[in-house]
């Protein structure tokens, strides 16, 4: 058994280019559990053009209720943290009533993150959705590595279902969206309307604005904090290399890194400063440099993008030095070194808020006890301000198929349904939906922690169905193991977002986007890896940012140019 040990809505991403997220590892296995059943409806549709251009009507927000012991930050944007469990006796009940009456039928499109779920009459946990829904569920299921292609073919079909995970920075969410695939919900969830449904209130205006498109409201939002991963350093090395703290501008920085990478050995272990250089890690780089966000406008109002920048040449120089200096990992561009952590080997980790208080800190206290970790926040160049480029907020949408929607009453039936499962943190739903059934899935202490019980097959049962792409906003769970380290992080992430900056194109996607993704990134990766490593001189960055505008960066840029000047 493993206790509970933090509630974040959406795995992270660590790919270059705009956002998007990846998962690794799946099969392009597609699951159409039982049949689809028909998913149109009846009455009058909608006959609004989602590529005409409106202005955006926000639904009007509302703070979620927060349970006892909360921590909510004056910081917008930062979620809620608990340092102790809701009591078992106060989870509250978030709807009075099942959306559905028993007899309504549900079909879902939906990401499979794992293994398939056993058929409905074997499987508890697809009976007790359907239960609490008060619906007759039939989900089709898509592994990652299939699903844009399993979009497609869906939506070329006609047959769409009721209910759609769609990702706008896929080639195929994107054209569904702009093809009227799915219905506008822009009016019946403008201002005041949306306090019909009390749990989609509770996204903020940042969610709705990342993923409206054109103005128009397409889906729910899939709420996402502004940061996702952040550093952690081991103070025990930095003290061990003859320092105090990181320093109070970049020179001083460095020199810290290059000194524990200097050491090449800390408690009986082979050691060095950072392990990777994957985005994350690059990222802290550009902080200190204030290179700035991934898409942003220069001086006279025009789209750059942050290759463009002084500060991004900044951090290609610090780590290159790095490297020269040995203070970086051989197998930095390799990925996939998060055990060095763990084994004691490095200085700085950039994790999760699961991966550093789930494992991250548990693997390394039990290698090396030695270690005395504290949340990282670098100093900037010049000893002033750090500038953090944050993420959207969201990460796509569950969007209403426009079929469905031509019923009034079925599109209010619907979005019943996606308010029970954004049923927000301490609530018997948010309860169920993450951690399945009290005697299946869990149990509670003596103290209310949630274990979960040894049966993998009820896990996997229950895993397989409850991400629909939708839940409750943020919030941040510290195990009462490692309580100490709530206060800093929260100072961190609150210090972070302070001083983070949204995209200059939030809430749009150049056309041209998820085709050029691929490419770009190969551009990147070649330039990057042969600049930090030596193979190209500091000099070539001209000919890096070259490659990367003739390779389709100028095209996203003057794409993003001409959306900000439709839009101004």
């Amino acid at each position: 058994m493993h206790n509970e040990s933090q509630d974040i809505a959406a795995p992270s991403s660590s790919t270059w280019l705009p956002r998007r997220r990846t998962a690794l590892g799946l099969g392009a296995l597609a699951v159409s559990l039982t049949g689809l059943a028909a998913c149109g409806g009846s009455g009058g549709a909608s006959s609004v053009d989602p590529s005409e251009k409106r202005a955006l009507a926000l639904p009007t927000y509302v703070a979620p209720e927060v349970p006892e012991g909360g921590i909510v930050s004056e910081v917008e944007g930062m979620p809620t943290i608990f340092v102790q469990p809701v009591a078992e006796e106060d989870y509250f009940q978030s709807v009075d009533e099942a959306p559905g009456d028993g007899e309504t039928e549900l079909t879902s499109f939906q990401y499979l993150w794992g293994s398939p779920p056993r058929s409905r009459g074997d499987n508890p946990s697809w009976q007790e959705f359907e239960k609490q829904m008060g619906v007759t569920w039939n989900p089709i299921l898509t592994a990652v590595e299939g699903y844009d292609d399993k979009v497609s073919t869906t939506v070329a079909s006609g047959d769409i279902p009721d209910l759609m995970f769609v990702d706008p920075s896929t080639p195929s969410g994107l054209s569904s969206m702009q093809d009227g695939a799915f219905a506008d919900l822009s009016e019946v969830l403008a201002g005041d309307n949306v306090l019909q449904w009390p749990n989609l209130a509770n996204i903020p205006e940042g969610a709705w604005k990342a993923t409206a498109l054109n103005g128009h409201l397409l889906g729910i939002p899939n709420e996402n904090p502004y940061l996702n991963n952040l550093p952690v350093f081991r103070k025990d090395l930095v003290e061990l290399a003859g320092h105090e703290d990181l320093g109070s501008n970049a020179d001083e920085f460095l020199q810290v890194l290059i000194d524990i990478g200097a050491l090449k050995t800390a408690h009986g272990k082979q050691i060095w400063a950072i392990p990777a250089l994957t985005r994350d890690y690059h990222k802290i780089f550009e902080w200190v440099y204030r290179a700035g966000t991934n898409w942003q406008l220069d001086d006279s109002g025009s789209v750059i993008n942050v290759r463009q920048t002084e500060g991004f040449a900044k951090a290609l120089e610090a780590e290159a030095t790095l490297w020269k200096e040995g203070a970086i990992h051989p197998d930095a561009f390799s990925g996939g070194l998060d055990e060095l952590w763990g084994n004691g080997q490095t200085a700085v980790w950039s994790g999760s808020f699961g991966g550093i208080f789930g494992v991250g800190l548990d693997n390394l206290l039990a290698s090396t006890p030695e270690a005395e970790v504290e949340w990282m926040i670098p100093p900037a160049f010049d000893g002033g301000d750090l500038l953090v480029d944050r993420d959207d907020g969201a990460w796509g949408i569950v969007a209403i198929s426009s079929a469905a929607a031509e019923d009034e009453q079925r599109l209010h039936t619907l979005l019943d349904i996606v308010n029970w499962w954004r049923a927000p943190y301490g609530s018997k739903e948010a309860l169920f939906i993450k951690n399945g059934i009290e005697g299946v899935h869990f149990e509670f202490d003596e103290d209310s922690n949630i274990i979960t019980l040894d049966d993998e097959q009820a896990g996997v049962d229950h895993s397989a169905l409850n991400w629909l792409g939708v839940s409750h906003s943020p919030t941040y769970t510290v195990p009462a193991r490692q309580a100490e380290h709530a206060d800093g992080f929260r100072i961190a992430q609150e210090t972070y977002i302070s001083l983070a900056e949204p995209s200059a194109v939030l809430g749009m996607m150049a056309p041209s986007a998820s085709r050029l993704n691929a490419k770009l990134e190969q551009i990147d990766d070649d330039y990057r890896n042969a600049i930090v490593t030596g193979r190209k001189g500091l000099d070539a960055i001209e000919e890096y940012r070259t490659a990367w505008l003739d390779g389709g960066g100028q095209t996203l840029i003057d794409e993003y140019d001409e959306l900000l000047a439709e839009n101004s």
